[in-house]
């Protein structure tokens, strides 16, 4: 059994101060006590300005010497250390935003892949019924809703693969190209070629190109158009303007129709959203879920500005080449 006498103990530790602060902690406390108790005489007047007070003024001086690059040193460190704590939160996040729109774009193919074989098959039958019998109502009212659904899955297919990765971009005359996206619109619903009026810039130059994918910058615009005219009376004009400022193009899409309401607004481009102010009209809430997408590919962003009862502007921006 050992003794008392051979267990050592562990010392406290005690934490290190520089030489340099020591020397200053006993210049202070020597000055202090010298100005105490040491005055300086001159004649018959006492005066504190001897030795005391010049060593405390160099102990102050010292010790700041020391300790302050010391704070800034630790204020530097923790800086550094809150920097790589933000940048490894936004990394993280970062990764779960991609791991979410993969698996979004995923769900959307898969859905896509199983309706698609399924409506090919009722199609086939609505077909194969209508050689054999007349077409009641009630028949043709399944064949429209087959088809309804039909335009969903390739809306839903279309938006899965709109992707920054996917584009296939060249250069694109935006002047030709929204007067082309009018002319479809136009087409699509025969009787609406006045009701579209197009003002795109003319001076003092025309607008420059973007590097875009054509085909999905011009369905983009053709939907905007499109949900314009859907929704705002047949005596009233859309109005889609073309514009550049030398950084960005930007083409809006506006109609004096029946308008979003607040709360929709901040959901109307999610997919397979319709507001409140869209019932008796056609649609798939894909138009400008697919137009939102394809801005955000090509670097840009789509806005809307609305008002009930009075009218929206659908604002699409694109970087320019």
């Amino acid at each position: 059994m050992r003794s008392l006498a051979s267990v050592h103990l562990p010392r406290p530790t005690v934490p290190h101060i520089p030489q340099i602060l020591r020397l200053a902690i006993v210049a202070v406390a020597v000055g202090i006590i010298l100005d105490t108790v040491w005055p300086q005489q001159l004649f018959f007047m006492t005066i504190r300005t001897g030795l005391g007070p010049v060593l405390t003024l160099i102990g102050v001086l010292l010790a700041i010497a020391v300790i302050g690059p010391a704070l800034l040193r630790r204020e530097a460190k923790s800086r550094r250390a809150s920097a790589r704590h933000a940048d490894e939160r936004a990394k993280q996040w970062q990764e779960r935003a991609h791991a979410q729109e993969q698996a979004h774009t995923r769900f959307m193919r898969e859905l896509e892949h199983e309706l698609k074989n399924p409506l090919q098959a009722i199609k086939t039958a609505f077909a194969q019924l209508e050689e054999k019998d007349s077409v009641s109502d009630s028949t043709q009212t399944a064949r429209s809703q087959v088809e309804r659904l039909r335009i969903l899955s390739s809306g839903l297919r279309q938006l899965a693969n709109v992707t920054p990765a996917g584009l296939y971009r060249e250069p694109v005359d935006l002047d030709e190209l929204v007067q082309e996206a009018v002319d479809l619109a136009c087409v699509a619903t025969p009787g609406l070629s006045n009701r579209v009026n197009l003002v795109p810039q003319r001076i003092p130059w025309l607008p420059q190109p973007v590097h875009a994918d054509r085909e999905l910058l011009s369905l983009a615009i053709y939907n905007l158009i499109d949900n314009a005219l859907k929704y705002s009376p047949p005596e009233r004009e859309v109005e889609v303007r073309l514009r550049e400022d030398g950084t960005t193009a930007t083409i809006e899409v506006a109609d004096a129709g029946r308008g979003i309401d607040p709360e929709d607004l901040p959901h109307v481009v999610e997919e397979l959203y319709r507001g409140g102010r869209t019932d008796g009209v056609d649609g798939s809430g894909l138009g400008l879920a697919l137009a939102n997408r394809v801005a955000i590919a090509h670097g840009g962003e789509l806005r809307l500005r609305s008002r009930p009862d009075e009218g929206t502007v659908a604002t699409l921006r694109l970087p320019l080449t």
